[in-house]
């Protein structure tokens, strides 16, 4: 076998396809630094399955994906192709000619083929494993492994030597088995700690069971003797019972006519007392009546007695009363002339205050503002004045200025004329040159545009068949990594099954035994036998546990050999239901009819899950009285429905057991259970089918499209090699014509420069002129300016001078208002006060007139107050015959009253004797009531007791139980047993069957223990047979290694001797490796005391050593030489030459020596930034043209 060609393109600089042939012998690949021969090493380690960025100097795999130039865009894939020759058979595959490809995509995705059928990596380096081709073999050797034989210790050295002897499989395998021991040690330590806490929870369940079988017992015997007990009682109750209902009857109807007639005398009472109520709000309203009528009587008494005492003191102050009114009236009409006098004074003085206040107020401001703005005008005037100084200095020196300007100017503007015209001629051949060129290629720009287009369309659409490509690539390869998982599911799913993992020991025997027909009539276990529904799976992983691992058998002959085949064996035990004997179990109809309402029932177990119909009484037998329920709060009503007989199991697994404990939390499940295996091998089956069949038509789509997408490649390819020729026409001529627009660009610039210019000339002459003139006008405007300002200064001056004389004398003035001001306030203080007393002395007055004038009004009304007095006077008399009569009526009230209540209290004190009667009778009633009652109550809870421990009826118990005639010794008996039951104190009813499930777990952890020692010893085994091969191999490889390094290293060097040598030969598994050489005429030494260049050839001729005894189909040498002196490379190239009639060589180099000794040699260039290209020579045939020439 020996390679034949190398394919590649965008992988890494060979951004275009390349294509390398190989021949047997020595093919060099040489070029100049940073060329990238060195990519070609790159490319074949890739393509045969390096998945190390790293190792193909990288940092992500993205990178070998040629990333663009300065005119290339980045591609987006990267493909190598290598073509092996295989006549030899050596790669397992029945083809003379093998392809292998690997294709990355810059989105990460990765595409691999063998004969261009899709595969995956794992199949190419299988396909390579054992060749001498993979991973551990010498097919590529780069400048770094001549390197690492340099610079690694001795220690690390030997990892070559494990390479070549093909160790690093068995250390892999060691690890594994290391890695597996130590999982192993880890499940055993936490199994003997499930065991430790198994085995602490068996002894206190021990005794929990034998104690709840005790009270099993006891309990049996307590209901037998207390159904007879409570025979006897229940019935005397009910006979003395039904005694005191008949009195009670009796007694009953006499207190109902006694109450009666009761009730007839209490309501004449009742209507005697209603007489006296009434009498009583008459009388009440009578007294009313005379309260106010006594009322009104003394307080017109009181105003009779006031008017006469009025009318003796009228007559004395009437006259003094007129006197003093108009001496008041007089004093008020002067003090009202005074006011209006002194409020006309006080406006005045306001008004004068005032205007003198405003007066200050202007006079201030004005001596202020008029300074100030004074002294900021004259200041603002001489800076103006200096400013218009220096402009006219300016003005002056730029009049000057542009008489200057303007007379250079006129020179300049003779030489300018001249080179126009020359530039005018120049300009007008070029134009002429160009029309020509331009013609031309428009017609071929067009042509082009045309094709450009079709390229356009066509890439357009080779585009979208890629994207549509692409998309058929990622949903066949995204179906693949589902068929790879499902596979794998589906093959661990069967061997669990196979292997019948997750059985018991003992069942998983009886199983085997019957599959290699040990055993007959082993049907199977019940898992295998039943059907559980995705939603009951929980619940029925809880409510079976290990009954779901016991074993349904045909009779019970097949159950008995079953046993006796496990104790032969010593396979541990198994529990058996043989289908002859097994008796289902059924709910009985009394809960049934509970159950249904119940809203969190969902069904009996055994009602939802499915089975072959001859299993059907196992499954009865288990489930028939399981019932399930929604939730754990579900679950406790249910239970208290059923009376705590049966069990209950929720859909989360959680449990509520007959007598009342109840059992949940966390279950942690297994991927992949008994209970849920079987439905999860059907769904996997149906997914691995379901994508098998996509990627079926997956793959037919892709061919399609290939071959349609291979067909638009070859169209475009060919239109781009035909507008490529055009192209490159179109271009010379371009650049032509590039080349004369930009001549005639420059001249026709620098004519316009030289035009432009001298227009500037002539606009800046006539600029020269304006501004000269300009400035003879502003010139003479300044000087105008200047004389107006110095007038205006001397203006502003003597103004300043006037007015700080005028502001002395308003000084004086402000001075004098401002005392003014003062006294004038101090004034008008004055004549405010004498106006507010005025006006009070004028209120008081007003006051006291007319008072007076009410005082006189009433002596005038004399008439009005006599008649008001007889008015009065007849009022008392009417008001004292009133009273009279109220008196009289009030006195027969009160005497008809006192008869009424005489009556009343004679009938009150019969009433009292027959009320006592009465209380007596019903007193006597309720004692025969509450004792009939009492016997009630004692009856209800005798029968109800009966319901709720026996579940029966008295009608039933009596059918059932005689009545004992030893009543008060069966008494006694029930009164012990029920004591010796409380002495056993809470009783764990489950613990008997929690005691067989956890005995049952015990056993089978002790053998899944058995089985972690075994598997321990096992892999104790398993690394020294690893350890063993590893020395074997190694110690053979080395001495093979050692005898061939000293022959090549003679052949390389000519002479000398070289050793290698162990650091610790009884270890081999760690001993490191020396090697010590001697080149002809030199001591022996160790190798980092040998020159460079020594150096090198020896790691060399130790490679080659290692190629002699592990040879490869073809060898790739990267640079491995560089390090040599031209005498070693040609001894290096000889060896090379000699032994290439064995293997095919590869040699990346750039020396000269190692050239000369290919068969084949292929440069690499980079003539485009970042683009490598490959050239070829065969130097054979070269050299035979040149002797027949």
């Amino acid at each position: 076998m020996h390679l034949k060609k190398l394919e590649s393109v965008g992988f890494k600089s060979f951004a275009e396809k390349i294509h390398v042939d190989f021949v047997p012998g020595v093919t060099a690949v040489v070029g100049p630094n940073g060329s990238g021969k060195s990519n070609v090493t790159d490319a074949i380690r890739w393509v045969l399955g390096e998945q190390s960025a790293k190792s193909l100097r990288g940092t992500k795999m993205e990178d070998i994906i040629f990333q663009g130039s300065d005119t290339r865009k980045p591609l987006n894939m990267a493909e190598v192709t290598l073509t092996l020759d295989n006549r030899s058979g050596t790669l397992p595959l029945d083809y003379n000619e093998i392809s292998v490809t690997r294709r990355v995509y810059r989105s990460g995705e990765s595409e691999f083929y063998i004969n261009k059928e899709s595969c995956r990596l794992k199949d190419i380096v299988d396909l390579f494993l054992d060749s001498g081709l993979g991973r551990e073999a010498f097919s590529i050797i780069s400048q770094g492994k001549v390197e690492e034989i340099l610079s690694s210790k001795a220690e690390e050295r030997r990892v070559i030597f494990e390479e070549a002897a093909g160790v690093l499989k068995y250390k892999q395998r060691k690890k594994k088995a290391e890695f597996k021991l130590v999982e192993t040690e880890e499940n055993l330590n936490r199994v003997e700690d499930i065991l430790h806490e198994i085995n602490q929870q068996r002894e206190p369940l021990l005794e929990q069971a034998t104690v709840a079988k005790d009270y099993l017992a006891k309990k049996k015997a307590l209901m037998t003797v207390e159904k007879s007990v409570l025979h006897t009682e229940i019935d005397r109750m009910l006979t003395e019972w039904r005694a005191q209902l008949a009195k009670i009857d009796q007694l009953k109807d006499h207190v109902i006519q006694a109450q009666l007639e009761l009730d007839q005398k209490e309501q004449k009472n009742d209507d005697i007392h209603a007489q006296l109520d009434h009498i009583d709000e008459e009388v009440q309203s009578f007294q009313t009546s005379l309260l106010e009528v006594t009322e009104t009587l003394e307080k017109q008494s009181g105003e009779q007695k006031l008017l006469l005492e009025r009318e003796r003191h009228a007559q004395a102050s009437l006259d003094k009363i007129v006197e003093d009114k108009e001496k008041n009236e007089q004093a008020l009409t002067d003090e009202r002339k005074r006011r209006q006098s002194l409020e006309t004074t006080y406006s005045t003085m306001l008004e004068s205050v005032q205007d003198l206040k405003i007066k200050i107020a202007h006079m201030k401001e004005k001596l202020a503002v008029s300074v100030d703005d004074l002294d900021r005008q004259l200041a603002d005037k001489k800076s103006d004045y200096i400013e218009l100084l220096n402009e006219e200095a300016r003005l002056k020196h730029a009049r000057d200025s542009y008489e200057k300007d303007y007379h250079n100017l006129s020179n300049k503007e003779l030489d300018f004329k001249a080179q126009v015209n020359d530039k005018k001629s120049l300009c007008a051949e070029l134009n002429d040159e160009l029309k020509e060129l331009t013609q031309e290629t428009a017609a071929l720009g067009e042509t082009l545009e045309r094709q450009n287009k079709d390229v356009s369309a066509l890439k357009s659409k080779l585009d979208e068949e890629s994207a549509r490509l692409q998309d058929m690539y990622d949903k066949r390869r995204h179906a693949e990594r589902q068929i790879d998982q499902l596979e794998s599911k589906k093959d661990m799913l069967e061997e669990l099954k196979e292997s019948f993992q997750g059985f018991y020991q003992g069942v998983k025997a009886v199983l085997k035994a019957r599959d290699k027909n040990a055993l007959t009539g082993i049907h199977g276990a019940v898992i295998e036998l039943i059907d559980i529904p995705r939603d009951y799976q929980m619940a029925m992983e809880s409510a079976m546990s290990a009954q779901s691992q016991h074993v349904i058998v045909s009779d019970e002959k097949a159950a008995r050999e079953a046993i006796q085949y496990l104790k032969t064996h010593n396979q541990g035990r198994a529990t058996f239901y043989p289908l002859t004997t097994i008796k289902p179990r059924v709910l009985p109809h009394v809960y049934k009819e509970r159950l249904q309402h119940e809203p969190g029932f969902i069904a009996v177990a055994s009602d939802v899950i499915h089975t072959s119909e001859p299993y059907r009484p196992v499954l009865q037998y288990l489930l028939g009285q399981t019932l399930i329920a929604k939730t754990l709060k579900d679950a406790n009503s249910i239970a208290t429905a059923v009376d705590r007989k049966f069990r209950v199991v929720t859909l989360d697994g959680d449990l509520v057991n007959p007598g009342g404990s109840m059992t949940g939390g966390a279950m942690k499940r297994q991927q992949s259970s008994l209970f849920s295996r079987e439905t999860e091998l059907k769904q996997v089956t149906e997914k691995l089918h379901a994508f098998v069949t996509r990627t079926d038509a997956y793959m037919d789509s892709i061919k399609a499209k290939e071959k349609a997408y291979q067909a638009l490649k070859e169209e475009l390819q060919s239109l781009e090699e035909t507008m490529s020729e055009q192209k490159a026409h179109f271009n010379a001529l371009e650049d032509v014509r590039k080349a004369k627009v930009l001549e005639l660009k420059h001249q026709e610039e620098s004519y316009h420069y030289n035009e432009r210019l001298l227009q500037t000339f002539n606009d800046d002459q006539n600029q020269l002129k304006n501004k000269q003139e300009q400035s003879e006008e502003k010139l003479t405007k300044t000087k105008a300016q200047l004389d107006a300002l110095k007038e205006a200064i001397d203006q502003l001056e003597e103004e300043k001078e006037h007015h700080e004389a005028y502001k002395k004398q308003y000084d004086q003035q402000w001075q004098q208002l401002k005392i003014d001001y003062a006294e004038q306030m101090k004034a008008l203080e004055y004549q405010l006060e004498k106006l507010t007393a005025v006006k009070a002395r004028e209120q008081e007055l007003l006051e006291t007139v007319q008072q007076l004038t009410d005082a006189y009004d009433l002596h005038k009304d004399e008439d009005k107050h006599q008649a008001a007095k007889q008015a009065l006077a007849q009022t008392l008399k009417t008001l004292e015959e009133e009273k009279q009569t109220l008196l009289q009526t009030i006195q027969q009230k009160r005497e008809q009253r006192l008869n009424l209540q005489t009556t009343l209290e004679t009938k009150e004190a019969e009433l009292k004797t027959e009320r006592h009667q009465l209380t007596a009778k019903k007193e006597e009633q309720n004692r025969l009531e509450v004792k009939a009652n009492r016997l009630d109550v004692e009856l209800e809870n005798r029968l109800n007791y009966l319901q709720e421990t026996y579940e029966m009826s008295f009608e039933r118990l009596q059918q059932e139980t005689d009545k004992t005639e030893t009543l008060a010794e069966d008494q006694m008996k029930v009164k012990l047993l029920k004591r010796d039951i409380d002495e056993l104190g809470v009783v764990n009813l489950g613990a008997i069957d929690e005691y067989d499930r956890i005995n049952e777990r015990f056993e089978f952890l002790t053998n899944q223990e058995q089985d972690l020692l075994e598997a321990k010893e096992t892999l104790y085994d398993v690394i020294f047979e690893m350890d063993t091969e590893m020395e074997k191999r190694f110690d053979e490889t080395f001495s093979q290694i050692k005898s061939a390094f000293s022959e090549v290293f003679q052949q390389l060097f000519g002479g000398g001797h070289a050793e290698l040598k162990l650091t610790n030969p009884d270890d081999l598994l760690e001993t490191g490796v020396e090697i010590k050489a001697q080149p002809p005429g030199k001591k022996a030494q160790q190798l980092a005391l040998l020159s460079g260049g020594e150096r090198a050839l020896t790691a060399i001729a130790l490679l080659f050593s290692i190629l002699r005894v592990r040879p490869v189909p073809f060898c790739v040498l990267d640079e491995v030489e560089a390090a040599l002196d031209e005498a070693n490379v040609e001894r290096f190239s000889r060896y090379l030459k000699d032994y290439s009639q064995e293997t095919q060589f590869i040699v990346i180099t750039h020396r000269k020596g190692t050239m000369e000794g290919a068969d084949v040699l292929y440069g690499v260039t980079m003539q485009e930034s970042g683009v490598s290209r490959f050239v070829s020579v065969k130097l054979e045939e070269t050299a035979a043209i040149l002797n027949e020439a």
